[in-house]
């Protein structure tokens, strides 16, 4: 086993050079100067074709760009194929629950579900597709919007403070949205997500190919002190509960889960010409399932979804690093 282990973080490592490469030149200060002119310039020349929004959806822009997260639901949305989308949600869950009864996932502190149980169920990867959510996620950006498809997580409480349940931000793009959907009610001991809003020494600088990944300990070493009110959201609710946030600009993670397993839908998005492409596309898809997936779709919807195919050839070549 530990030799396994050992290979697997080889091949994991060689995979992540080219990736990690192009970072560093990304990097270079006058490289980096000159991609953050042009990105604030892109998003000056988008600000007029920004489109209009509902009093909803103009709270939501505002949560994520005062705090970086804005909590509502599934009922106050109000999108269409919803019921569809949680009929099979809450089933392929209950599955993968009954899974973890039975010990399959004994030593596992997170389970993706697989690409195809959600080809049988496409609404699942569509339902983010609709207007209204683009909308808010196109305004808060500032620019056309790509969508990388989800991540579909089974968490088992196991109170480990492991990979994504460490304070982390991800490096896809300048900014970024997540919306998430429980399918469990989440308390404090059920694994919720937490936004940190305070910085620290070090917080925007990224160390090899991350910010740094701390855990609760390290995090309040870091700060000087504990915790205090104000200082996280930690994103409760019930089943249904939609969390809008931006896992780019803020420190984030999934909270050790102890209490109960629980599962919820993780809906990515980004621009359409991301900072690091290399980082994205971490999802379980193949690239014929994708097309499979945007074929019959809006144009708007085929092209948030087929994004990577109108990457410059440089950007495109690089391949994508292994999570």
């Amino acid at each position: 086993m530990k030799q396994t282990t050992l290979r697997y973080r080889a091949l994991r490592r060689i995979r992540s050079l080219p990736a990690e490469t192009a970072l560093r030149v990304l990097g270079i200060p006058a490289i980096s100067r000159r991609l953050s002119g042009a990105y604030e310039a892109a998003r000056a020349s988008h600000q007029p074709r920004l489109p209009q929004l509902s009093q909803l959806e103009m709270d939501i822009v505002a949560g994520l760009n005062t705090n970086g997260v804005h909590i509502t639901s599934l009922e106050k949305l109000g999108l269409p194929d919803t019921d569809a989308l949680w009929r099979s949600a809450t089933e392929i869950a209950a599955a993968y629950a009954l899974r973890a009864a039975n010990g399959e996932f004994d030593g596992e502190y997170t389970v993706q579900v697989g690409a195809d149980d959600m080809m049988r169920h496409p609404h699942i990867v569509r339902w983010p597709l609709n207007d209204r959510i683009l909308n808010i996620v196109e305004t808060y950006l500032g620019l056309p919007v790509a969508y990388d498809t989800l991540n579909f997580f089974y968490t088992v409480a196991d109170g480990r403070q492991i990979a994504a349940r460490r304070w982390h931000r991800d490096v896809e793009d300048w900014r970024m949205v997540k919306v998430v959907v429980y399918l469990h009610d989440v308390d404090m001991d059920t694994g919720p997500l937490e936004i940190l809003h305070r910085s620290f020494s070090g917080s925007d600088a990224l160390d090899g190919a991350n910010y740094p990944i701390l855990t609760q300990e390290m995090l309040e070493q870091r700060l000087g002190r504990t915790l205090e009110d104000g200082d996280v959201t930690t994103c409760t609710g019930r089943a249904g509960t939609v969390i809008f946030t931006d896992v780019a600009t803020h420190y984030h993670r999934g909270r050790p889960a102890s209490a109960r397993d629980r599962c919820a839908l993780f809906y990515n998005f980004f621009s359409r010409n991301p900072l690091r492409p290399f980082f994205c596309e971490r999802h379980v898809f193949s690239r014929e399932q994708l097309s499979e997936l945007a074929a019959g779709q809006a144009a708007r919807a085929r092209h948030c979804m087929l994004w990577r195919s109108n990457l410059p050839l440089l950007a495109r070549i690089v391949p994508t690093a292994p999570l």
